[in-house]
């Protein structure tokens, strides 16, 4: 950090290093206010939780206003995000299972859970039992309208693969809905 005196004879910051830190404060910002409630549902689909999507769309948004000065081209930072998101949900996916593996282990009890009601209710429970990829794939297709190739660049996949987890997911889904109305 660029140290100058002030008047008082204390250290701190530049006036570009403050302007700088402003400037990348507003980005961040922008960025937040765009961008949050994408992020924020894209994290609930591919957890299935409310709150590890809200401490995912947090982290996620830390972790990106650190790099801001540093990315080079700013087209592609909320490419970054998203691609930050997947793999923050990722990580949270594999601490479900190493709970999981650890609750498999305790007694079980027995309990109902009530049925799902309405159509919403069907597709957010099948969307939520596709595997992450492909959930993410259809999100980012589907939902957030993204083209192919930002899709793609999010999941850091081809567009054949993107094309792939894509059509599996749609299948998947069909025959899920059509279980459900049989």
């Amino acid at each position: 950090m660029d140290k100058s005196k002030t008047r008082a004879g204390i250290a701190g910051p530049s006036v570009s290093e403050h302007v700088n830190s402003k400037r990348l404060g507003k980005q961040l910002s922008d960025l937040y206010a765009i961008h949050a409630p994408a992020v924020v549902r894209l994290a609930y689909l591919l957890t299935g939780e409310e709150e590890a999507a809200r401490d995912i769309c947090q982290e996620a948004f830390v972790r990106v206003g650190g790099r801001l000065g540093g990315l080079r081209d700013p087209e592609k930072v909320p490419a970054y995000l998203f691609r930050t998101v997947v793999n923050l949900s990722r990580g949270h996916g594999r601490a479900l299972k190493r709970e999981r593996r650890l609750l498999e282990k305790l007694p079980r009890f027995n309990t109902q859970a009530a049925p799902d009601t309405g159509r919403h209710d069907e597709l957010m429970h099948a969307l939520i039992t596709l595997p992450p990829r492909q959930r993410a794939a259809i999100f980012l297709r589907y939902y957030l309208d993204l083209p192919e190739v930002q899709a793609a660049e999010v999941l850091n996949s081809s567009m054949s693969a993107l094309k792939s987890l894509v059509h599996r997911a749609l299948k998947t889904l069909r025959d899920e809905l059509k279980e459900d109305t049989e």
